[in-house]
């Protein structure tokens, strides 16, 4: 038989075509498992058990673990039974190749893909007879959270096309890696042939890059693009390497990016056949209205750093003589404002204070009078879906000499902040008036899944690549 003309069938294909009228050999594979000395299968799909082995192969010996390509055959048998349920087993005619088990499964953040005690527990046969059943198992569920994640890329993707916005790809070498002063960048260099070494960094977000593209005249664009983020970024929603969905809409407001993110997350929800309930119209808040509703503090009126400590001081005991203004600020947001964010089911806070808003436009208002009046906040969001952040969005930053005078400030702060010099000269050339989000796309279906870590839709989290417990899990 020519084998390679042959298609092999999953454990659950297999199983799904007991009941078909034919004598054909079916190929398939799977890993060895035993229960009550009873040999089972398990792959991807889910766990086949018992499998009963032809005669001539009963002296061939079979370890649990080992993954074994088979010739099988479905026999139908007959059980007394007080049931109408027709009765099958799978036997084993000949081994078609086989790989032995050499090791244990000793990655602790991926569940073993052979059945656990647990598991094993569950596979009692009605009255202990002899005939086949089919379980999923934690490799089967994982694999299905995998699928998910896939299906829900794609619509993301199609949202944005079928909107009309353009999609690229952008590098993930870059002079600079990002200008925010609360994110670290991954570093490397390249060697040219004389030797010569050129810093580089890994993107914290395609932003850079998707904006020197819309200086060459695209008025929508879009990108799921590798972002990486360093400094202990390993928690239940954060993962050093992950997907961010970034896009932007030239000659366009922060309403319109809002409309698009709501609009979005219903789409996903849909999708997936989420059960959580989202509102139809997503409540705004400001962040000085939170300030003054639950803290009543004026944030506008609060902008020396020394003046902000005495008020806010009372308000939390993490507080120390030694913060600074914006970490008074986040520990207040944090402790104090987030809870009430929590009881929203999705929200939007916008205008947070200038000075964390290093490529957002600065809040203007027209008085009474007529004038124009700068406001100490930016034209800035965030969304929050069931207590957890999961963007944030801007009325972008367009004018150069505002943008270097911040990345001077930020400079300050942190010298190892790279400037990327075709980002300042694409500033200097024209930036259009627009504003544009970046969305934890993986953050966003784990919530509607009801998951409590994104890593469990990853192929290879981050932690299973390291020895167990050895690298620091926030």
């Amino acid at each position: 038989m020519n084998l390679k003309s042959k298609r092999y069938l999953t454990l659950q294909n297999l199983y799904e075509l007991k009941r078909v009228s034919s004598i054909q050999e079916r190929m398939s594979s799977g890993r060895v498992f035993y229960k009550d000395h009873l040999l089972g299968l398990t792959d991807q799909t889910g766990i086949l058990w018992p499998i009963e082995k032809h005669d001539y192969l009963q002296s061939k010996i079979l370890n649990s673990g080992d993954w074994i390509s088979f010739k099988c055959a479905i026999n139908k048998i007959e059980v007394p039974t007080i049931s109408n349920e027709e009765h099958y087993v799978f036997q084993i005619n000949e081994i078609v190749d086989m790989v032995e088990n050499k090791n244990d499964w000793i990655n602790t953040k991926i569940e073993s893909p052979l059945p656990n005690n647990e598991e094993l527990q569950k596979l009692n046969l009605p009255n202990q007879q002899i005939t086949s059943y089919f379980w999923s198992n934690k490799t089967n569920k994982r694999f299905q959270l995998l699928n998910k994640r896939n299906r829900a890329l794609e619509r993301t993707s199609s949202f944005f096309k079928n909107k009309g916005f353009f999609n690229i790809e952008t590098p993930t070498l870059v002079p600079s890696g990002g200008v925010e002063v609360y994110l670290n960048s991954f570093n490397t260099s390249y060697i040219d042939h004389r030797n010569k070494h050129w810093a580089l960094q890994l993107p914290t977000s395609p932003e850079f890059a998707l904006k020197k593209v819309m200086t060459e005249g695209v008025e929508k664009i879009f990108q799921l693009s590798r972002a990486y983020r360093n400094n202990g970024e390993v928690a239940k929603f954060h993962e050093p390497e992950f997907i961010m969905l970034e896009w932007y809409r030239a000659n366009a407001t922060l309403i319109e990016i809002m409309d698009d993110t709501q609009n979005l997350v219903r789409v996903i929800a849909e999708l997936l056949g989420s059960t959580k309930d989202l509102p139809k119209q997503w409540p705004v808040f400001r962040v000085d209205d939170l300030f003054k509703k639950h803290l009543n503090l004026n944030l506008e009126q609060l902008q020396n750093r020394d003046q902000f400590y005495e008020k806010a001081k009372h308000l939390s005991h993490s507080i120390t003589p030694q913060d600074d203004w914006d970490t008074i600020f986040y520990k207040l947001f944090m402790e104090k404002i987030e809870p009430f964010l929590s009881e929203q089911k999705a929200c939007f806070v916008t205008n947070y204070p200038i000075q964390m808003s290093a490529l957002a436009k600065q809040e203007l208002i027209k008085t009474s009078n007529g004038e124009i009046q700068e406001k100490p906040f930016a034209e800035r969001m965030e969304a929050y879906l069931f207590g957890i952040e999961i963007c944030n969005g801007y009325f972008e930053l367009n004018d150069s000499t505002i943008f270097q005078e911040r990345f001077a400030t930020t400079q300050k702060l942190r010298p190892d902040v790279l400037m990327d010099y075709g980002f300042q000269n694409a500033m200097l050339f024209g930036l259009p008036n627009c504003a544009g989000n970046a969305l934890g796309i993986d953050r966003v279906i784990a919530l509607l899944l009801d998951l409590d870590n994104i890593s469990a839709m990853y192929p290879i989290p981050f932690l299973s690549q390291f020895p167990a417990d050895t690298v620091a899990w926030e």
